[in-house]
């Protein structure tokens, strides 16, 4: 009588789960909705920085002077709006299966439950870049467009701006992920998502008190708007960065430190 043998070996089984997680994600018609509704947001509020732009630089008041933008801060600028639909993007993946109970046959097809993490990490991550990036160069041509003469088509300027967009949506969505594992749920996820990338950032950088916006700056969204913008203060982009991948990889940690204990 023969037996048959179950290969547990990490790189077998990760190789495994991310074959299968990828199939999942373009099979989900939630997916391809998501998508379009961030590109047609985008070119719209592309659209609308520009116009603001080419206003503003035809409705100078008594000293003020007119100035060119470079197209990739209309990607920028952009993207803080946008990253909640990218956030809701990265997290449906998880939610979906526990709302649907799919999530117990993910687990007995990949029984260590570090590779069903990383697996979903591992395939959202470039899938993340390519989605920002994309966003991004919309907005930023939307804006360029809209804004005419005032809009500043340097490629080197606009190469930077996709790039750090790219950047930006990979960390956020996978920070997003990350506590889709520890809720569970789409919209406490969201919900979290939203108020950490987006509300109270914005809320505590605009305190008159240093601490608060020493905060923001060291929240998910605050460091996000530095390393977009290039702001210097209360932190370089680079120091940005590091925060950013730190709440990436903390958020996919206990993520997986949770499903290892409660499982499904």
């Amino acid at each position: 009588m023969s037996t048959a043998v179950i290969d547990r070996s990490t790189g077998s089984g990760l190789t495994n789960a991310v074959r299968s997680e990828w199939t999942k994600l373009w099979t989900v018609r939630s997916s391809l909705a998501n998508l379009v509704a961030a590109a047609l947001l985008t070119v719209l509020l592309g659209m609308q920085y520009g116009w603001g732009l080419a206003y503003d630089n035809t409705h100078l008041g008594p000293g003020e002077l007119a100035e060119q933008q470079p197209v990739g801060h209309f990607g920028s600028s952009a993207m803080m709006i946008v990253q909640v639909i990218i956030a809701a993007f990265a997290l449906l993946p998880v939610t979906a299966e526990y709302a649907t109970g799919s999530i117990r046959s993910t687990l007995q097809w990949t029984p260590v439950r570090r590779n069903v993490v990383l697996a979903k990490a591992a395939v959202l991550a470039p899938v993340l870049f390519g989605y920002g990036l994309v966003m991004a160069a919309l907005a930023s041509v939307a804006g360029g467009l809209t804004a005419g003469s005032w809009a500043d088509w340097s490629a080197s300027d606009l190469v930077g701006d996709l790039l750090a967009a790219g950047f930006y949506a990979t960390a956020a969505g996978l920070f997003s992920s990350g506590i889709a594992w520890v809720v569970r749920s789409t919209a406490g996820t969201l919900t979290v998502a939203f108020l950490l990338l987006l509300v109270v950032p914005l809320m505590l950088g605009q305190s008159s008190l240093r601490a608060l916006v020493w905060l923001a700056a060291l929240l998910p969204g605050g460091a996000g708007q530095n390393f977009l913008t290039g702001a210097t203060d209360p932190i370089s982009p680079t120091a940005s960065a590091v925060v950013l991948i730190a709440w990436a990889v903390g958020g996919l940690t206990l993520g997986a430190s949770v499903l290892k204990r409660r499982d499904a």
